[in-house]
C-alpha cells in the first residue's frame, strides 16, 4: 500500500511538474524586439530581415516594436526597463555610445542595463552631395568651404555622422555647418534638392540615389570602399586624413536575463547570420558580422571614448 501510495504521489507530483517544466520553456511565446526610431527607416532595413530570421532560428516570431523618441532614447530606456525575461530585445546601433556622450537626460548605462547577445552587421558613411556640385573631390569640398563653411545635413544632433562631421573639420582644414535633422531620409532629400550642401548618412540610405545620378559620392569613411559603390574612394584614397569607421548593428537584452536564455538567443542570432541573409543585406549596403558579445562590448567601449573626446573638443551638448 506505501508503494502503491508512493507511486501515486510521484505520478501526481510528475503530472504537474511536467505542465510547469513546458510552461517556462524559452521562448515559449513571440519575442518583442524593439527598434528605437520610426518605422521605414534606414534601421528597419537591417532590423526586419534580420528579426524574420532570428525568429526562424528561435521557433518563434520575432515581431519588431518601432519606439521612436528622443533620438533613440526613449526606446531604449524602455527595454533596460523591461522584464529580464528574454521577451524583450533591442537591436541598436552605435547610438549606445554616441547618445551617452552628448545628451545629458540619457538615464541608461549601456554597459550595465544591458547584455549583449551579439554583432549584427556595419554598413559604412557617405559624404555624398547634388551632381551639379561645384566640388568634385574632398580636397576640392576643403577648398570650396575656406570661402562658406559647407552645410551638412545628418539623421539628428549627436548622431554618429554628426560626430564624425566634427570629426573630421578637427583632423582636417574642412569648414562646416552641421544642419540636424529628424532622421536620414529628410537630409537626403535635401541635399538631392540643394537646400544643403552634402549629406553623410550610412551608405544603404544614399546608395539608390547615387546609382540613379540624383547624388554623387566624394567619399565613403573606412578603411576599404563599399562593395555597393565601388566607385567612390575611402577618404585615405582621397588623400584626407584616414577616418576608419563604420556603422555597428548589435542586439541586446535587459541586463539579468538567465544564462540559458541568453545562449539561446546568442546560438539563435548565429544561426539567423547564414549566407542567404548576408547576401539580402549586402545588397542593400550591409556587411554580416556574428561577433559575440564580447565585440559588442568592445565596440560600445572604444566608441565612448572615441566620441567622448570629439564632443568635448566641439564643445557639443544636447539636453
Amino acid at each position: 500500500m506505501r508503494r502503491r501510495a508512493a507511486l501515486g504521489l510521484g505520478a501526481a507530483w510528475l503530472a504537474g511538474a511536467l505542465p510547469n517544466a513546458r510552461a517556462q520553456a524559452y521562448p515559449a511565446r513571440p519575442v518583442s524586439m524593439v527598434v528605437p526610431f520610426p518605422p521605414g527607416g534606414g534601421f528597419d532595413t537591417i532590423a526586419r530581415p534580420f528579426a524574420e530570421r532570428l525568429g526562424k532560428a528561435l521557433g518563434q516570431p520575432v515581431v519588431v516594436d518601432n519606439r521612436p523618441g528622443s533620438g533613440g532614447n526613449m526606446g531604449t530606456d524602455m527595454v533596460a526597463r523591461a522584464p529580464a525575461d528574454g521577451y524583450t530585445l533591442l537591436f541598436a546601433n552605435d547610438f549606445l555610445a554616441t547618445n551617452p556622450s552628448v545628451n545629458r537626460s540619457v538615464r541608461y548605462d549601456p554597459l550595465k542595463d544591458f547584455t549583449p547577445i551579439g554583432m549584427v552587421g556595419t554598413t559604412q558613411v557617405v559624404i555624398a552631395v547634388r551632381p551639379d556640385f561645384p566640388a568634385r573631390t574632398f580636397d576640392e569640398l576643403v577648398v570650396l568651404s575656406q570661402s562658406k563653411p559647407l552645410s551638412y545635413g545628418t539623421p539628428g544632433a549627436g548622431t554618429s555622422p554628426h560626430l564624425l562631421g566634427e570629426y573630421l573639420s578637427s583632423i582636417s582644414t574642412l569648414k562646416t555647418l552641421h544642419v540636424p535633422y529628424k532622421g536620414t531620409a529628410p537630409s537626403v532629400n535635401d541635399a538631392i534638392g540643394g537646400q544643403i550642401d552634402m549629406v553623410l548618412a550610412t551608405a544603404p540610405s544614399v546608395t539608390s540615389h547615387i546609382r540613379a545620378g540624383k547624388l554623387r559620392g566624394i567619399a565613403v569613411l573606412g578603411a576599404q570602399r563599399s562593395t555597393q559603390l565601388p566607385q567612390v574612394p575611402t577618404l585615405k584614397e582621397a588623400g584626407a586624413p584616414t577616418v576608419d569607421y563604420e556603422v555597428w548593428y548589435c542586439l541586446m537584452a535587459p541586463a539579468g536575463v538567465p544564462a540559458p536564455i541568453l545562449a539561446q538567443l546568442r546560438e539563435a542570432t548565429k544561426t539567423a547570420l547564414d549566407a542567404e541573409l548576408a547576401q539580402r543585406l549586402a545588397q542593400l549596403g550591409y556587411e554580416i558580422h556574428a561577433d559575440g558579445p564580447d565585440q559588442v562590448t568592445r565596440f560600445i567601449r572604444r566608441d565612448l571614448a572615441r566620441w567622448h573626446q570629439v564632443v568635448e573638443r566641439a564643445k557639443i551638448t544636447i539636453d
